[in-house]
């Protein structure tokens, strides 16, 4: 009978694998494969073809920052600028800390025109903050902010049972619990916040979310915007100025 049961439980085993697990590992190889064969047609020159396989992939679910970064360099070949930039910080988000692209996404901000016409809204330490929390993905975040929490809890442990301890545990408690607020508030804003680029040579801002409504500004291809609400094709944008305004939502892709 126990001889049994372990027939029946190696053939529900080997029925997992061939069910589950095989079509998985078949579709990965798949992927990998149209992935090598876009590649190669970028190598070649051909960037329409070579985006025609990327986006496949990306219409089946799949998502990495290679990926992204790819489709961003076949766009910026095209001088399609707009989604270039686009591709980048999707890719960004998944491989921050890749010299090439931080490289290439800089050389397409570059490209942007009128951009000083808005100008740098950050102050230093703002931005000295965004490019230290830049290397961070949202996962590695969330595990840092773990971590950290976790050592601000036994180091007040540790420190409430020894005296010795305690005079030196509160500065380093004070200072870890500072840069734990500050890394919570970069996570929800990574959360919360929905970014967008224009993709359009130039966006019409408008007042209010219809056609005919007053233009309020422009926008050019490249430019992001942070997205606030929606309104049946519109997009209410807010610029790094705070100007905010409605645009329509096909002048624009959210990253």
């Amino acid at each position: 009978m126990r001889r049994m049961w372990r027939y029946i439980k190696l053939l529900l085993l080997t029925l997992v694998i061939v069910i589950v697990i095989l079509p998985q590992i078949a579709a990965a190889e798949t992927a990998d494969e149209v992935f090598k064969q876009a590649s190669a047609l970028y190598v070649s020159g051909k960037y329409d073809e070579a985006l025609k396989q990327y986006e496949t992939l990306v219409k089946e679910g799949y998502e990495s920052g290679n990926l992204y970064y790819n489709m961003g360099n076949c766009y910026i070949k095209k001088n399609n600028i707009g989604y270039a930039i686009l591709y980048y910080e999707k890719a960004k988000r998944l491989i921050p800390s890749d010299t090439d692209l931080r490289a290439n996404s800089e050389y397409a901000v570059s490209l942007v025109k009128n951009r000083q016409s808005i100008g740098n809204i950050q102050s230093w330490m703002e931005r000295r903050i965004d490019r230290v929390f830049d290397v961070f993905t949202t996962n590695g975040l969330t595990v840092f902010l773990l971590l950290l929490y976790v050592f601000i809890m036994a180091l007040l442990t540790i420190s409430i049972y020894s005296g010795k301890v305690k005079r030196y545990a509160m500065p380093i408690i004070l200072i870890a619990a500072f840069l734990f607020i500050l890394s919570s508030y970069i996570f929800y804003e990574r959360i919360n916040v929905k970014e967008a680029v224009v993709l359009t040579e130039r966006a019409d801002v408008r007042y209010e979310p219809f056609d005919k409504a007053t233009v309020f500004f422009t926008m050019y291809e490249g430019m992001t915007a942070e997205v606030i609400d929606t309104y049946n094709k519109w997009y209410k944008i807010k610029r790094a100025d705070s100007k905010t305004g409605w645009v329509r939502i096909s002048d624009i892709g959210v990253i």
